[in-house]
């Protein structure tokens, strides 16, 4: 009984109940779909830093079928300053000095550029791209638009049968469901992109983005997301596949109409000012229940 007490005890001290140092790794054992499943709830940079697990873990985040780039990720949590005195807690993050500040940005530069490099993105189901600021962290004037940038020269080179061809991309075009844009400044060529490449894409949402985007146009979105975002001459969305299309805040500058062209919308909602609202027009909703 001694015997069987001690053996109890070391098996706690070493991981838990029926588990002891010399047993195998269970979560490595799991396939790589499951330990993906896994990965879809960390960001990017924690996706990257399970290659120290083991070894089994060592390449398994090249082929993760989720990114989430978030800028937060290199932001020190202001909960480490955090002193219940706001005026304290305002000397300390003031006292930062600008190096370190500008360093936050240049890593996630850094990493987001060399990741997008090795991953071969256009193999993604989900892809967020997170490019927020705070006041209290230094972010260069344009990283709006260096972010854009990134995400424009990964559609035009990043190909499905190899992430490291520069010749444009195959007639199979990205297998992209999912796409989260925050903060993020798109082009034209953005949509132009988005409808020859992201073929499959049906989930789209846009927040705090500046967009000089004239229209979106798809044969594959089902929910499109437009959150409080800054346009320019937004002139048309028009899918024959969205159900669910939300626009909320924003505003949209010069002398247009924006005009919705989506037949089979089940829900529509639009939470605009009425500046923005007056010039909304919205056509061919056949399914869309009237009350």
């Amino acid at each position: 009984m001694e015997l069987e007490g001690a053996s109890r005890e070391r098996a706690c001290a070493s991981g838990g109940a029926g588990t002891s140092a010399g047993d195998p790794d269970r979560l490595s054992a799991l396939p790589d779909c499951l330990l993906h499943a896994i990965m879809s709830f960390l960001k990017a940079r924690q996706v990257v830093q399970t290659c120290v697990l083991a070894t089994r873990w060592r390449h398994l985040w090249r082929s993760a079928p989720c990114l989430h780039f978030d800028f937060n990720e290199f932001i020190p949590s202001p909960l480490d300053n955090d002193s219940s005195d706001p005026e304290l807690d305002a000397l300390l993050l003031n006292i930062s000095s600008r190096n370190k500040k500008e360093k936050e940005w240049e890593d996630f530069e850094d990493f987001a550029q060399n990741l997008m490099h090795r991953c071969n993105i256009a193999l993604l189901d989900s892809l967020r791209l997170h490019a927020s600021c705070v006041p209290w962290s230094y972010v260069p004037k344009f990283a709006d638009r260096v972010a854009g940038g990134w995400l424009r020269r990964a559609m035009k080179y990043c190909a499905p049968e190899s992430p490291w061809q520069r010749e444009g991309l195959s007639s199979d075009s990205w297998h992209l469901k999912r796409l989260y844009l925050c903060n993020v400044a798109l082009d034209s060529r953005f949509t132009k992109h988005v409808s020859s490449v992201c073929r499959s894409l049906e989930d789209l949402e846009l927040k705090d983005c500046k967009c000089e985007i004239r229209a979106i146009t798809s044969d594959s979105l089902k929910n499109l997301v437009l959150n409080n975002c800054k346009w320019y001459k937004f002139s048309e969305i028009k899918s024959p596949t969205l159900k669910n299309l939300l626009i909320s805040g924003g505003s949209n500058t010069g002398d247009c109409v924006l005009v919705i062209v989506v037949p089979v919308i089940a829900h529509l909602c639009l939470d605009v000012p009425l500046h923005f609202a007056r010039r909304i027009s919205v056509n061919q909703m056949l399914s869309l229940p009237r009350r």
